[in-house]
């Protein structure tokens, strides 16, 4: 009897089995001919941003309509929204932040879709003092300034180091040695489309696609909110500005002395912890790239608690119009784009 018991949970076991094997086949093959039909349809202009409070913004404008059979995919945990603005077919998703989700749902979205490039976009410090809070800016180049050599007490750093952050300089009161030492800030391995197999450049600057960049010139002088509400306004109307430096690190910027030495020594204006990380995997796999960013505080210049919590939503809004009016822009340089 228990002989029995035993070969008949087995084939229980077997059969269930197969049931979830054959289901997961079947939502595998459903999955191919979903993505099959959509790249048929394409191709599209990939949107990516980074958390909620940015989406919100994004999808709060109304420009962003669905694709009535398939209005998204879920990806490994990421849901890409398929749809459209002002008549462009474009895929959206949101990244999660950091350089590792950014460059792992760039490469996911190039890999997976059909898509002529893509527009990065969200909130970011401002590290430059001729900007202000709710500007709109739109850079030529990012560089990844989180690569470090972090060298012992009073060692010096390599060579190929672009730059150096000596901590016995900020000592207070000054003139005194400190054992953090200090860190030579490293440049990336490059590796491209074109490039030779296992041969990377060190690269320190990657550009934006400079044709995309000519088409976001259009967008300077457009109309920016100014208020988060009636009784919280900027001192003075935002602005669009094309053409400055961005700087990318998986670091949370709040810190004045921080701040002016990326400044001064990368002369960036906006600090964010994704968009060199977009910008780099774009250029590897040959695709054109933008990044639309909004100023939320000053990394940390400014006195008191930092402005985010108070301005992030203002500069969030301002930069998905931004997206927005770019997209409807560059539809009358890729025709293919149009439903």
């Amino acid at each position: 009897m228990a002989g029995n018991q035993v070969k008949w949970l087995l084939l229980m076991l077997v059969f269930v089995s197969s049931l979830i094997a054959v289901s997961s086949e079947r939502k595998a093959i459903s999955a191919s001919r979903t993505f099959k039909e959509l790249n048929r349809n394409g191709p599209y202009l990939g949107l990516i941003t980074v958390f909620a409070p940015e989406e919100d913004a994004f999808f709060a404008t109304g420009a962003f309509k669905p694709n009535p059979k398939h209005p998204y995919v879920d990806l490994s945990g990421r849901r890409f929204r398929v749809g459209s603005i002002g008549g462009s077919k474009v895929i959206y998703v949101r990244c999660g932040e950091g350089m590792v989700n950014a460059a792992a749902a760039t490469q996911q979205m190039l890999d997976v879709f059909r898509v002529i490039g893509i527009v990065h976009f969200g909130i970011a410090g401002n590290a430059n003092n001729s900007m202000s809070i709710g500007d709109v800016i739109i850079p030529k180049q990012f560089a990844q300034t989180g690569l470090w050599d972090w060298v012992k007490f009073k060692a010096t750093i390599p060579t190929n180091d672009v730059a150096e952050l000596d901590f016995g300089s900020y000592d207070v009161p000054n003139g005194g040695d400190n054992e953090l030492g200090s860190i030579g800030y490293s440049t990336e391995f490059f590796y491209s489309k074109s490039g030779k197999p296992n041969a990377p450049e060190r690269t320190l600057w990657f550009q934006t696609s400079q044709n995309w960049l000519e088409v976001s010139s259009r967008l300077e002088g457009m109309a920016l909110e100014q208020c988060v509400n009636s009784s919280l306004c900027l001192p003075e109307k935002p602005k669009v500005v094309v053409g400055l430096n961005g700087a990318t690190a998986n670091i949370f910027v709040d810190n004045a002395a921080y701040r002016e030495f990326l400044y001064t020594t990368f002369h960036v204006s906006s600090l964010d912890m994704e968009s060199a990380a977009v910008v780099m995997t774009c250029l590897s796999n040959g695709f054109k790239v933008i990044v639309i960013r909004g100023l939320s505080d000053l990394a940390g210049a400014e006195d008191g608690d930092n402005t985010i919590r108070l301005f992030g939503p203002l500069a969030a809004s301002n930069v998905a119009k931004a997206v927005v009016q770019f997209v409807k822009t560059l539809r009358g340089f890729h025709f293919q784009l149009s439903i």
